[in-house]
């Protein structure tokens, strides 16, 4: 997985999710479970490719993008 395919997978997942919107960047480092301050600049690093995205981050997407429910804590539309 590479950078603009998990920018396209937030998109796909917000959708999947009823968000209505693409899953924010600071959301998907707390579905995957990021450590640091901000989750979410794990997820910048990764899209803009200064970071190379390990095998479990792209299992776990890959198993989002396959029906995993997203985890407590991200707001879903009925």
């Amino acid at each position: 997985m590479n950078g603009d395919e998990l920018n396209s997978a937030r998109g796909r997942l917000g959708d999947l999710w009823n968000l209505g919107r693409p899953v924010s960047m600071a959301e998907m480092g707390r579905a995957l479970r990021l450590g640091g301050r901000d989750p979410g600049e794990s997820i910048r690093d990764y899209e803009r490719g200064t970071t190379r995205i390990s095998g479990p981050v792209s299992v776990a997407v890959e198993m989002m993008l396959m029906g995993m429910l997203p985890p407590d804590g991200i707001p879903r539309r009925p």
